[in-house]
């Protein structure tokens, strides 16, 4: 329209033609620029005003249609704090869920999502709800094979990362990556879903971090340990890791070494200095999700999650997945490195502390023979793990009926088969049979 407009001039007309072509293209430039900046600034005003909102738990209509939309004519209050480049702008807009906590079960629970937390132990975790899934027929939100473990991360989740379902069907399960997001993951599952989400030591998930990502060989830390020289100085290498992720994929950065647990959460790397909103935020996940298992006490929150759920013994049985033999780096860990790691990576920390006190909590109202499950569950866990290491295929074992598995468990190589099943082959088998479910 531009070009039109200046071609058609009466005195662009008398122009000759390079200097009619350059003028064009000057007007053209300017006003692109001129357009990008007001964008930029509506969606600065939207995203001030999203996190204002968020902060006085309020909600109206205008937000979404007026301020959202960058149509609104209020003006921020003196006090407003500006808002870093990290944060995303749907952050404000995710309201509390109005669904209730799932309570007492009385019967297996089958629509259930799992916030799939890298490097926090959660391939063993959803392997084995895969295979639960799997067992009872259910209907997963499968990724698009582009990214066949991740459902829109490090985006929330959108329409055209999952595979779609015909009418008169639903979805049952979500265990793969995705960004939460409430009212987005609550729009796609049935309006009785559980919410679980698993959790491990910061310190311990950087390491792990550090290894599996490579991150020393990204930052540039040929040391001989490097864990401890970036967190000596993490500022330093974050703002490295930080531009490399924000150029390298296009995307909104993220941070593999700071909060990252949080970012997966839902929380934005651009609010990782503000507790207030940290400390809200967690009360919040407090309030929405139903269990947050902590892999230091994985046993005790299997259980937790078996009672939670009304599942049964042979449902969270589990082997052990993408657990690397050793890390690719000496990482000695010590007392003042988790120090520094502490200040760095608060939000982490906030989440874990409060979610393992939570977990403690849950378990102390769970009676005088938690324990004893506990124990129970380990001991058949060991040993179905053990025969499922033979290969004789007429072989099987017989676990008892119990006061906490109210009939016996045959296991037999089918089971064990099932047990040693990774992730992408559950994937591919349940992508077969959904097919014509699929749109």
């Amino acid at each position: 329209m531009t070009l039109h407009l200046c071609l058609s001039s009466p005195f662009t007309m008398k122009l000759p033609h390079v200097f009619l072509a350059l003028l064009c293209f000057l007007v053209s430039c300017t006003v692109v620029v001129i357009l990008t900046l007001q964008n930029r600034q509506t969606v600065e005003y939207g995203e001030r005003m999203a996190v204002k909102a968020w902060k006085s738990n309020e909600y109206t209509s205008t937000l979404e249609v007026e301020y959202w939309n960058g149509t609104g004519e209020q003006q921020l209050g003196t006090d407003e704090k500006e808002v870093d480049k990290g944060i995303w702008p749907y952050f404000g807009a995710d309201l509390p869920t109005n669904r209730s906590k799932l309570q007492i079960c009385t019967k297996s629970v089958q629509h259930f999502v799992f916030i799939n937390i890298h490097k926090t132990g959660s391939t063993t975790l959803c392997v084995m709800l895969y295979r639960f899934g799997y067992v009872h027929g259910l209907n997963f939100v499968l990724p698009q094979a582009r990214t066949p473990d991740n459902v829109g991360w490090p985006h929330y989740l959108r329409a055209q990362d999952y595979l779609p379902l015909k009418g008169g069907y639903h979805f049952d399960v979500l265990v793969d990556h995705t960004v939460y997001h409430r009212r987005i993951i609550d729009n796609l599952m049935p309006a009785d879903t559980a919410y679980i989400a698993m959790l491990r030591y910061p310190l311990h998930h950087l390491e792990s971090v550090f290894s599996s990502y490579k991150v020393p060989r990204q930052l540039k830390l040929n040391t001989k340990n490097p864990l401890e020289a970036f967190l000596r100085n993490p500022e330093t290498y974050h703002r490295k890791d930080y531009i490399r992720t924000k150029l390298s994929s296009g995307q909104k950065p993220y941070s593999l070494t700071r909060n990252f647990m949080a970012y997966d959460l839902g929380y934005p790397s651009g609010l990782a200095e503000d507790m207030e909103m940290a400390q809200a935020y967690v009360k919040r996940l407090d309030r929405e999700l139903d269990l947050v298992l902590i892999l230091e006490y994985l046993d005790e929150s299997l259980v937790l999650l078996k009672r939670t759920m009304c599942w049964s013994i042979r449902d969270i049985l589990y082997d052990t997945f993408n657990t690397a033999m050793r890390y690719r780096y000496a990482m000695d860990l010590t007392p003042e490195m988790d120090l520094n790691y502490k200040q760095w990576s608060k939000v982490d920390y906030l989440l874990y502390d409060h979610f393992n006190n939570t977990l403690w909590k849950k378990i102390s109202q769970e009676g005088d023979d938690f324990r004893q499950e506990v124990a129970n569950f380990v001991s058949v866990n060991s040993r179905v793990k053990s025969f499922c290491k033979k290969k004789n295929k007429d072989d099987h074992i017989v676990i008892p009926a119990s006061k906490w598995n109210t009939e016996e468990l045959t296991v037999n190589q089918t089971f064990c088969h099932l047990l040693k099943t990774a992730r992408m082959f559950f994937y591919k088998a349940i992508l077969e049979r959904q097919s014509s479910k699929q749109l």
